[in-house]
């Protein structure tokens, strides 16, 4: 039996912890791993973010379908906190726009109305009521992040737009483990290629960089 790597709470209160999902003994539903696989591109989108006091992204779903993908990073043109450091203003970095922001320009208009927003980490305020604006009806946001402006007021802005907001903690190492095994089925990339990927789980240092 194989317990999913994701535990969420789908609530308007984020004091709540999250409850574990129950384990199952049948392959992932469609619509499940539909969301796995859009979490996980969305989780890879981050790493181009260019801010290393989070390194984000957010993904716009609607229709089954993932419509647009943005990540944290600068206006065009004008240099990274990667490049030239942090824009500090209230213990904030205000040099990037953020992933939310990023993903609504990406993405048409009308496949946002009634969509569905998947965030790494917890969304600021102002975007939220940007996401709200335009009109999506769920946001599912994986992990925390403390610094997040405005954070205390994400549940009653929810609760008054009638969007779902769902928190998620993932353990990423049985998340990926869990995509790659499947793509060891029969006509699987990694079938096809004769190995399986292993993922292994390691602490990293306090100091660790690349």
């Amino acid at each position: 039996m194989q317990e999913s790597a994701i535990s969420s709470v789908r609530s308007f209160d984020m004091k709540k912890s999250a409850s574990k999902l129950k384990k199952q003994s049948m392959p992932p539903s469609r619509d499940d791993l539909r969301f796995k696989v859009f979490l996980a591109s969305v989780a890879l989108h981050s790493t181009l973010g260019t801010c290393d006091r989070l390194r984000t992204a957010c993904g716009i779903v609607n229709n089954k379908r993932l419509r647009g993908i943005g990540y944290n990073g600068s206006v065009s043109g004008l240099p990274h906190c990667d490049e030239e450091g942090h824009l500090m203003a209230d213990n904030h970095c205000i040099r990037t726009r953020h992933g939310e922001v990023n993903a609504i320009t990406n993405t048409d208009r009308k496949d946002i109305r009634d969509g569905q927003a998947i965030v790494i980490a917890t969304p600021c305020l102002d975007c939220a009521k940007d996401l709200a604006e335009e009109g999506i009806r769920r946001i599912d946001y994986v992990g925390r992040y403390e610094n997040s402006l405005g954070k205390q007021h994400l549940a009653e802005l929810a609760k008054q737009k009638g969007i779902e907001l769902v928190n998620h903690e993932v353990d990423w190492a049985d998340f990926f483990q869990e995509l790659f095994d499947l793509l060891t089925q029969k006509g699987g990339m990694l079938k096809n290629a004769g190995y399986r990927l292993k993922v292994t789980k390691e602490s990293l240092p306090d100091n660790y960089s690349l």
